[in-house]
Protein backbone atom coordinates (compact mmCIF):
# COMPACT_ATOMS: atom_id res chain seq x y z
CA UNK A 1 0.00 0.00 0.00
CA UNK A 2 2.75 2.49 1.20
CA UNK A 3 4.73 1.17 -2.31
CA UNK A 4 1.46 2.22 -4.48
CA UNK A 5 0.91 5.21 -2.48
CA UNK A 6 4.96 5.91 -2.80
CA UNK A 7 4.90 5.62 -6.53
CA UNK A 8 1.77 7.89 -7.04
CA UNK A 9 3.18 10.58 -5.15
CA UNK A 10 6.45 10.32 -7.10
CA UNK A 11 4.67 10.14 -10.50
CA UNK A 12 2.69 13.20 -9.13
CA UNK A 13 5.09 15.50 -8.12
CA UNK A 14 7.30 14.58 -11.45
CA UNK A 15 3.96 15.65 -13.57
CA UNK A 16 4.22 18.87 -11.28
CA UNK A 17 7.33 19.15 -12.17
CA UNK A 18 7.11 18.58 -15.86
CA UNK A 19 4.44 20.59 -16.28
CA UNK A 20 6.01 23.46 -14.08
CA UNK A 21 9.40 22.91 -16.75
CA UNK A 22 7.12 23.07 -19.53
CA UNK A 23 5.62 26.19 -18.45
CA UNK A 24 8.45 27.93 -16.77
CA UNK A 25 10.50 26.93 -20.53
CA UNK A 26 7.19 28.07 -22.46
CA UNK A 27 7.12 31.59 -20.32
CA UNK A 28 11.06 31.96 -21.37
CA UNK A 29 10.28 31.52 -24.70
CA UNK A 30 7.56 33.89 -24.59
CA UNK A 31 9.21 36.16 -23.07
CA UNK A 32 12.40 36.27 -25.18
CA UNK A 33 10.23 36.69 -28.24
CA UNK A 34 8.09 39.37 -26.80
CA UNK A 35 11.64 41.01 -26.12
CA UNK A 36 13.04 40.38 -29.64
CA UNK A 37 9.78 41.59 -30.84
CA UNK A 38 10.00 44.59 -29.39
CA UNK A 39 13.82 44.76 -29.83
CA UNK A 40 12.76 44.91 -33.47
CA UNK A 41 9.99 47.44 -33.65
CA UNK A 42 12.17 49.82 -31.57
CA UNK A 43 15.33 49.28 -34.31
CA UNK A 44 12.54 49.85 -37.41
CA UNK A 45 11.13 52.97 -35.50
CA UNK A 46 14.66 54.47 -34.50
CA UNK A 47 15.55 53.43 -38.85
CA UNK A 48 12.45 55.22 -39.91
CA UNK A 49 12.40 58.51 -37.65
CA UNK A 50 16.12 58.88 -39.13
CA UNK A 51 15.11 57.75 -42.71
CA UNK A 52 12.36 60.71 -42.43
CA UNK A 53 15.30 63.31 -40.92
CA UNK A 54 17.25 62.60 -44.44
CA UNK A 55 14.66 62.71 -46.15
CA UNK A 56 13.11 65.59 -44.83
CA UNK A 57 16.89 67.22 -45.54
CA UNK A 58 17.07 66.22 -49.19
CA UNK A 59 13.22 67.47 -49.96
CA UNK A 60 14.33 70.83 -49.20
CA UNK A 61 17.21 70.70 -50.97
CA UNK A 62 15.57 69.32 -53.83
CA UNK A 63 12.68 72.18 -53.19
CA UNK A 64 15.56 74.82 -53.35
CA UNK A 65 16.65 73.84 -56.97
CA UNK A 66 13.12 73.47 -58.01
CA UNK A 67 12.39 77.11 -56.88
CA UNK A 68 15.47 78.18 -58.49
CA UNK A 69 14.56 76.32 -62.19
CA UNK A 70 11.44 77.62 -61.82
CA UNK A 71 12.02 81.47 -61.17
CA UNK A 72 14.67 80.84 -63.93
CA UNK A 73 12.41 79.06 -66.79
CA UNK A 74 9.86 82.02 -66.08
CA UNK A 75 12.38 84.91 -66.33
CA UNK A 76 13.53 83.52 -70.15
CA UNK A 77 11.67 84.51 -72.81
CA UNK A 78 14.53 84.73 -75.55
CA UNK A 79 17.73 82.86 -76.06
CA UNK A 80 20.19 85.65 -77.95
CA UNK A 81 23.52 86.58 -76.00
CA UNK A 82 21.88 90.27 -74.84
CA UNK A 83 19.04 88.30 -72.81
CA UNK A 84 20.83 85.74 -71.77
CA UNK A 85 23.85 87.81 -70.06
CA UNK A 86 20.91 89.78 -68.41
CA UNK A 87 18.73 86.44 -66.99
CA UNK A 88 22.03 85.11 -65.77
CA UNK A 89 21.98 88.40 -63.65
CA UNK A 90 18.72 87.85 -62.30
CA UNK A 91 19.04 84.00 -62.11
CA UNK A 92 22.30 84.48 -59.78
CA UNK A 93 21.58 86.72 -57.89
CA UNK A 94 18.08 85.23 -56.53
CA UNK A 95 19.51 81.81 -56.06
CA UNK A 96 23.08 83.55 -54.08
CA UNK A 97 19.58 83.75 -51.30
CA UNK A 98 18.25 80.65 -51.93
CA UNK A 99 21.47 78.62 -51.44
CA UNK A 100 22.66 80.71 -48.84
CA UNK A 101 19.58 79.03 -46.59
CA UNK A 102 19.96 75.72 -47.72
CA UNK A 103 22.28 73.41 -45.36
CA UNK A 104 25.26 71.66 -46.14
CA UNK A 105 25.44 73.50 -50.19
CA UNK A 106 28.79 73.55 -51.56
CA UNK A 107 28.16 74.83 -55.22
CA UNK A 108 24.95 76.27 -56.85
CA UNK A 109 25.48 76.83 -61.20
CA UNK A 110 23.53 77.28 -63.79
CA UNK A 111 25.09 76.58 -67.20
CA UNK A 112 24.38 77.24 -70.65
CA UNK A 113 24.62 74.49 -73.58
CA UNK A 114 27.14 75.72 -75.72
CA UNK A 115 24.91 74.81 -78.74
CA UNK A 116 22.26 77.61 -77.19
CA UNK A 117 25.57 80.52 -77.05
CA UNK A 118 29.03 80.77 -77.57
CA UNK A 119 29.23 83.93 -75.03
CA UNK A 120 27.28 83.18 -72.13
CA UNK A 121 28.47 80.44 -70.36
CA UNK A 122 26.62 80.63 -67.28
CA UNK A 123 27.71 80.59 -63.33
CA UNK A 124 29.61 78.44 -60.79
CA UNK A 125 30.00 79.63 -57.32
CA UNK A 126 31.26 77.80 -54.27
CA UNK A 127 31.80 77.99 -50.66
CA UNK A 128 34.48 75.60 -49.67
CA UNK A 129 35.47 77.54 -46.73
CA UNK A 130 31.80 78.16 -44.84
CA UNK A 131 32.85 81.82 -45.16
CA UNK A 132 29.78 82.42 -48.12
CA UNK A 133 29.97 81.71 -52.01
CA UNK A 134 32.99 82.79 -54.06
CA UNK A 135 32.66 83.00 -58.10
CA UNK A 136 34.99 80.15 -59.49
CA UNK A 137 35.95 79.51 -63.04
CA UNK A 138 33.58 77.72 -64.51
CA UNK A 139 34.26 74.36 -66.44
CA UNK A 140 34.71 74.28 -70.18
CA UNK A 141 31.75 72.19 -71.36
CA UNK A 142 32.85 72.44 -74.96
CA UNK A 143 35.60 69.89 -73.72
CA UNK A 144 33.08 67.28 -73.53
CA UNK A 145 30.79 65.48 -75.82
CA UNK A 146 27.56 66.24 -74.31
CA UNK A 147 25.65 63.43 -75.24
CA UNK A 148 28.19 61.19 -72.90
CA UNK A 149 26.81 60.83 -69.71
CA UNK A 150 29.91 59.20 -68.56
CA UNK A 151 31.59 62.47 -68.32
CA UNK A 152 30.38 65.38 -66.56
CA UNK A 153 27.73 64.05 -65.12
CA UNK A 154 25.64 66.90 -63.36
CA UNK A 155 25.32 68.57 -66.89
CA UNK A 156 24.95 65.52 -69.74
CA UNK A 157 22.94 63.11 -67.19
CA UNK A 158 19.58 66.11 -67.01
CA UNK A 159 19.86 66.31 -70.69
CA UNK A 160 19.66 63.54 -71.58
CA UNK A 161 17.11 62.54 -68.93
CA UNK A 162 15.46 65.56 -69.67
CA UNK A 163 13.98 65.46 -66.36
CA UNK A 164 15.59 66.66 -62.70
CA UNK A 165 17.29 64.15 -60.84
CA UNK A 166 19.70 63.04 -58.34
CA UNK A 167 23.39 62.04 -59.28
CA UNK A 168 24.65 59.61 -56.75
CA UNK A 169 28.62 60.63 -55.08
CA UNK A 170 30.99 61.76 -57.34
CA UNK A 171 34.18 64.24 -57.81
CA UNK A 172 33.11 67.22 -58.70
CA UNK A 173 35.32 68.74 -61.17
CA UNK A 174 38.03 70.80 -60.45
CA UNK A 175 37.16 71.15 -56.53
CA UNK A 176 38.43 67.30 -56.13
CA UNK A 177 35.45 66.90 -53.98
CA UNK A 178 33.05 64.13 -53.31
CA UNK A 179 29.41 65.33 -53.40
CA UNK A 180 26.35 64.21 -54.64
CA UNK A 181 23.75 66.72 -56.30
CA UNK A 182 20.30 67.80 -57.96
CA UNK A 183 20.19 68.92 -61.24
CA UNK A 184 17.28 70.30 -63.48
CA UNK A 185 17.28 70.80 -67.16
CA UNK A 186 16.26 74.39 -68.06
CA UNK A 187 14.00 74.74 -71.28
CA UNK A 188 12.68 77.99 -73.73
CA UNK A 189 9.64 77.52 -75.58
CA UNK A 190 10.38 73.11 -75.55
CA UNK A 191 14.12 73.80 -76.12
CA UNK A 192 16.65 72.83 -73.87
CA UNK A 193 18.97 75.49 -72.56
CA UNK A 194 21.37 73.81 -70.21
CA UNK A 195 21.28 72.96 -66.12
CA UNK A 196 20.66 73.99 -63.57
CA UNK A 197 22.29 72.41 -59.76
CA UNK A 198 23.21 72.25 -56.10
CA UNK A 199 26.11 70.09 -55.14
CA UNK A 200 26.03 68.63 -51.47
CA UNK A 201 28.94 68.23 -49.37
CA UNK A 202 29.38 64.33 -49.21
CA UNK A 203 30.36 64.93 -45.37
CA UNK A 204 27.05 66.88 -45.09
CA UNK A 205 25.12 63.46 -46.02
CA UNK A 206 27.23 61.21 -43.75
CA UNK A 207 26.69 63.74 -40.96
CA UNK A 208 22.56 62.91 -41.75
CA UNK A 209 24.05 59.39 -41.41
CA UNK A 210 26.14 59.29 -38.90
CA UNK A 211 23.03 60.95 -36.87
CA UNK A 212 20.92 57.67 -37.22
CA UNK A 213 22.09 56.00 -33.60
CA UNK A 214 20.76 52.47 -32.89
CA UNK A 215 21.49 51.34 -29.43
CA UNK A 216 25.05 51.46 -27.82
CA UNK A 217 26.78 49.46 -31.09
CA UNK A 218 24.46 50.28 -33.67
CA UNK A 219 24.73 51.98 -37.11
CA UNK A 220 23.42 52.99 -40.14
CA UNK A 221 24.42 53.16 -43.85
CA UNK A 222 22.91 54.23 -46.84
CA UNK A 223 22.36 52.15 -50.11
CA UNK A 224 20.16 52.59 -53.51
CA UNK A 225 17.88 50.18 -54.36
CA UNK A 226 20.58 48.64 -56.85
CA UNK A 227 22.75 47.72 -53.70
CA UNK A 228 25.30 50.15 -54.84
CA UNK A 229 26.91 51.27 -51.30
CA UNK A 230 26.57 55.32 -50.73
CA UNK A 231 27.94 55.74 -47.52
CA UNK A 232 29.01 53.50 -44.68
CA UNK A 233 30.32 54.58 -41.21
CA UNK A 234 33.15 51.54 -41.05
CA UNK A 235 33.81 51.31 -44.37
CA UNK A 236 35.59 54.19 -46.87
CA UNK A 237 33.55 53.67 -49.82
CA UNK A 238 36.09 56.44 -51.66
CA UNK A 239 38.72 53.57 -50.63
CA UNK A 240 36.53 50.43 -51.57
CA UNK A 241 33.80 51.63 -54.06
CA UNK A 242 33.26 47.99 -54.82
CA UNK A 243 32.32 46.80 -52.02
CA UNK A 244 29.17 44.09 -52.25
CA UNK A 245 26.26 44.18 -49.30
CA UNK A 246 24.37 41.49 -48.38
CA UNK A 247 21.73 40.19 -50.51
CA UNK A 248 18.89 40.35 -48.17
CA UNK A 249 19.58 44.35 -47.66
CA UNK A 250 17.77 44.83 -51.13
CA UNK A 251 14.62 42.60 -50.21
CA UNK A 252 11.42 43.74 -49.22
CA UNK A 253 11.90 42.02 -46.65
CA UNK A 254 11.48 44.14 -43.05
CA UNK A 255 13.45 42.77 -40.55
CA UNK A 256 16.33 40.33 -41.66
CA UNK A 257 19.50 38.87 -40.36
CA UNK A 258 22.87 38.90 -41.86
CA UNK A 259 27.31 38.22 -41.13
CA UNK A 260 29.95 40.68 -41.52
CA UNK A 261 33.23 40.14 -40.84
CA UNK A 262 32.30 36.49 -38.84
CA UNK A 263 29.51 39.15 -36.79
CA UNK A 264 26.11 38.10 -36.82
CA UNK A 265 23.87 41.47 -37.11
CA UNK A 266 20.22 42.54 -36.74
CA UNK A 267 19.20 44.84 -39.50
CA UNK A 268 15.93 46.32 -40.78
Amino acid sequence: MHSLRTRFTVLTICVVMLAVSSLSLTSILFIRSNEHNKSDQLLLLLCETGEKNLNNYFDGVQKSVTKMANYAESNLHELDDKTLKSHMKYVREYFDEVASKTSGVLTYYYRIDPNVSKKVKGFWYTNLDGEGFVNHKVTDITLYDTEDTSKLVWFTVPKSEGKPIWIPPYITDNLNKRVISYNVPIYCKGNFVGVLGIEIDYTTMAEQVNSIHLYSNGYAFLNDSEGNLFYHPRIDITKYPDVEIPKNIISNNTYFKYTYNGVEKDAV
